[in-house]
């Protein structure tokens, strides 16, 4: 059997020494907890002079020592012995499972250290960085607990800043920055090996709120929209807002789409920089396949952008130009993602694990606030069904028996006369809605 490394966790109080005089105690006198010698040197004089005086150490400061084999020794400080205990019990827990945690070092490092460290080397990988950063760099710049050792800060320190942001901030807007300061402190612990011996999180409150947006287009507010987008003084707007309510992508998607990703005689397009990280073919209908040519005729190279827009600037003329010119109100870009997976499922030619398919969705429990579109005839097919009930009765050993029998029965549907079906064609000038915008552009 291997040998296993030594280990050794023990608390001590290291409180102040304290001589307490009876019934006259602004004669106490205080002494630092190494200065023993000089608090027993105040009792004898205390007791020479006919005061009843003890000498008693306080309850106000425990430290924990750690010591491993082939490790610097852990010297962490707690305000009660039950606070030291749990620590103990923590520590000892991990290391039976070869886990080693610098818990000393969180009293060394600030909550400031942490979160500037964590912005400069892992946030550049994020695919949302620049918010991130920006996230960041706000509650450095306004929240005083940040200065706070990392084992100092505690949940009360965060629950006075939920308090405090939600007077002025949405409750989502609270609980992304929540989200922002428990990634730091996770990742310290399992990375970086430095960690409070317990969490601030535990136990805190976070805010509830519920903002899932349902925001459907009116009948008329998608030609409005593309209205005001081909008067708009950029000509890709249009086509972003077509291509979303098509092909249901996002909008970084949309913008990563290269002239070398369309696929034309296959008629999909591959997204190679999605939310989740997993790449996938989305479908092109007719209409997305004419707005995807007149894009690739105005491309030089095959990993050119079809939309030559950035996502600030698509933001910018869709939210300050595009929707006052419409006159359409409270809709967000995002918003056509949920109309054009609405569109489909609403068709009840989909099942769930094909709008996952098309919309890019990891879990298919994102999906279900559309399954109620997807079961729009459900209706008419349990019509379709009926249950037949049977009863037999019998005598078996002079007792009466009966025994049901439930069999469903299915009604073939009545026969209609057939009806021409409805022309889905698409418009023919779809090419030229930002055909002019584009050739403008050209000249």
């Amino acid at each position: 059997m291997a040998q296993q490394p030594s280990q050794c966790c023990n608390v001590q109080n290291r409180s102040p020494w304290q001589v307490e005089v009876r019934s006259k105690s602004q004669s106490n006198q205080r002494f630092p907890y190494n200065r023993k010698a000089d608090a027993k040197a105040c009792l004898k004089l205390m007791t020479e002079q006919g005061a009843k005086a003890k000498l008693v150490q306080l309850e106000t400061s425990f430290q924990l020592r750690v010591r491993r084999k082939g490790a610097r020794v852990q010297v962490i400080t707690f305000d009660t012995a039950v606070q030291a205990e749990q620590a103990r019990l923590k520590i000892e827990s991990e290391l039976s499972v070869s886990i080693i945690r610098d818990y000393a070092s969180a009293a060394q490092t600030t909550l400031r250290d942490l979160m500037a460290r964590y912005r400069d080397e892992v946030v550049p990988g994020h695919k949302g960085a620049d918010i991130e950063k920006t996230r960041i760099n706000r509650i450095l710049r306004t929240e005083a607990f940040v200065d706070k050792k990392l084992a100092a800060l505690c949940t009360e320190d965060l629950q006075d800043f939920i308090t405090d942001r939600l007077t002025e901030v949405a409750p989502a807007t609270v609980d992304r920055d929540l989200d922002v300061l428990s990634q730091v402190i996770r990742y310290a612990a399992d990375v970086w090996k430095i960690a409070a011996a317990e969490s601030p999180f535990v136990g805190l409150h976070r805010p509830k709120y519920f903002n899932e947006r349902d925001r459907r287009l009116l009948p008329d507010e998608e030609q409005l929209l593309l209205k005001a987008a081909r008067a708009d003084e950029n000509p890709y707007v249009e086509p972003a807002i077509i291509l979303a309510l098509e092909t249901a992508a996002r909008r970084g998607e949309l913008l990563s789409i290269r002239k070398c990703d369309v696929f034309l005689d296959e008629r999909y397009a591959y997204l190679r920089d999605t939310k989740n990280g997993r790449p996938r073919k989305v479908p092109l209908t007719t209409r997305a396949l004419q707005v995807c040519q007149v894009l690739m005729a105005e491309c030089s190279a095959d990993d050119e952008p079809l939309l030559k827009l950035t996502a600030n600037a698509l933001k910018i003329a869709f939210f300050r130009r595009v929707v006052p010119a419409s006159g359409v109100e409270d809709i967000h870009f995002h918003d056509l993602r949920h109309e054009a997976i609405s569109r489909l499922a609403e068709s009840g030619r989909f099942q769930l694990i094909e709008l996952q398919a098309i919309s890019g969705h990891r879990d298919t429990r994102m999906l279900l606030r559309y399954a109620h579109l997807c079961c729009g005839n459900l209706a008419e097919k349990m019509d379709g069904v009926a249950m037949e009930r049977t009863s037999k009765e019998y005598f078996h050993r002079g007792r009466r028996r009966r025994v049901d029998t439930v069999t469903s029965v299915v009604h073939q549907p009545k026969t209609t006369l057939p009806v021409a079906p409805v022309s889905q064609s698409q418009p023919s000038n779809v090419i030229a809605l930002f055909g002019g915008a584009l050739a403008r552009r050209s000249r």
